[in-house]
């Protein structure tokens, strides 16, 4: 690999999760969307252009969470993709996340943008599902900033939470 000479790399460790569920993908993909807003891009834009004021703005913003606390930003169907190949397959990779949470982050350390929204991906595995994430406390514990860390732990909390509601039996 070619990089320039003042390249730096790091390398550090991440908690991989999967959490696997008797729930079907189809119930699990709408209890995800019903516990996640939806991020409105266009919307801030607009306020922001129209110059609504910083305090209104952030209001708008924090309305657009659902009740795990997240909205979701995009959602990549990777299913779809490999049924064109052939592959039956169920498989929807989701951004999620709060973009006030991650100014939290982003205001100590910019390079934490990377990983903020969060990748959640859900995969049918015919009998269930299976939810799969880095746990955020072990990706932002690169930037070694307690502030960061005390942000990563409380998205672990809700991205948690959020998991287990959502993989819940009837």
């Amino acid at each position: 690999m070619l990089l320039p000479a003042d390249a730096v790399i790091a390398e550090f460790p991440i908690e991989h999760i999967s959490v696997r569920t008797d729930t079907p993908f189809s119930l699990v993909v709408q209890r995800l969307e019903a516990e996640t807003g939806l991020f409105d891009l266009a919307d801030v834009g607009r306020r922001l252009s129209g110059g609504e004021s910083p305090a209104s703005v952030i209001n708008a913003i924090n309305a657009m969470a659902g009740t795990s606390g997240f909205m979701r930003f995009f959602a990549a169907d990777h299913g779809a993709i490999l049924r064109l190949h052939g592959q039956p397959a169920d498989a929807v990779r989701f951004l999620i996340g709060h973009p006030l949470i991650a100014a939290r982050m982003t205001k100590r350390a910019i390079s934490s943008a990377l990983y903020a929204p969060l990748s959640l991906l859900a995969v049918s595995d015919g009998d269930g599902t299976r939810l799969e994430y880095d746990r955020p406390s072990s990706i932002f514990a690169q930037f070694n900033d307690p502030e960061i860390d005390n942000v990563a732990h409380e998205l672990d909390e809700k991205l948690d939470a959020m998991i287990q509601s959502i993989t819940r039996r009837q």
